[in-house]
């Protein structure tokens, strides 16, 4: 049976976490982490994952975002343990999710036998997964320093105007919503006094014509 977990990294720039992946027959079980990041950022990540007791398990990793919807990989692999470096660059503005999922290949296997394994995340974005190593050999280590700093500084502008371009494009749909609302009350209300006008034209002319009136 397929089982999904969902966890959300919220740092910025540099993001670990560390868990442990339960195993299950055919369909395994599946944990994705996902992180909000803007369109053309540098991902460079790794992950680790911890020995196999029972030799039966294999972990499957598939790195997408919202607008592919794991139908285009940033990056998909089929490991039984060690390490793995994914690198790459956002398409768009979205949720990256980085999905782990650990198949248990014997068929006879039972979750109450509790085999699971350790997954190791780590993942840097923006001027934190850049390589400095150039300018390290023309720059001083404070120059260095400095220049991190004003990368980092120049990814959060970028990211505060990702964030400043959604809120503006919420705002712009809140308020056509609400003036979209407002226009069917009116046509509502002109509906409504125009069928209570009809409907006492009717009933006078009905009384006048019984010769009630």
């Amino acid at each position: 049976m397929h089982k999904l977990l969902v966890l959300v990294l919220t740092a910025i720039h540099i993001a670990a976490i560390k868990f442990e992946l339960p195993s299950a027959p055919p369909g395994g079980v599946r944990r994705c982490v996902k992180q909000y990041i803007a369109a053309d950022t540098l991902i460079v990540g790794h992950y680790e994952i911890g020995p196999d007791q029972s030799k039966e398990q294999r972990i499957d990793v598939e790195v997408f975002d919202d607008a592919a919807m794991a139908s285009k990989y940033y990056h998909k692999n089929s490991v039984t343990e060690g390490s793995q470096k994914f690198t790459f660059n956002t398409h768009e503005t979205a949720n990256i999710h980085y999905c782990f999922t650990n198949t248990n290949s014997n068929p006879a296997y039972h979750e109450s036998q509790g085999h699971k394994r350790t997954v190791a995340l780590h993942v840097d974005t923006g001027a934190e997964a850049e390589d400095f190593s150039e300018t390290k050999k023309t720059l001083e280590p404070l120059e260095q320093e400095l220049y991190r700093l004003e990368r980092i500084s120049q990814q959060l502008i970028k990211e505060m105007d990702v964030l400043k371009a959604d809120e503006e494009k919420m705002r712009d749909v809140n308020e056509s919503t609400n003036t979209r609302v407002a226009w069917l009350s009116t046509l509502s209300i002109i509906v409504l006094v125009a069928a209570a006008a009809w409907q006492l034209h009717y009933l006078r002319s009905f009384f006048r014509s019984k010769k009630i009136l």
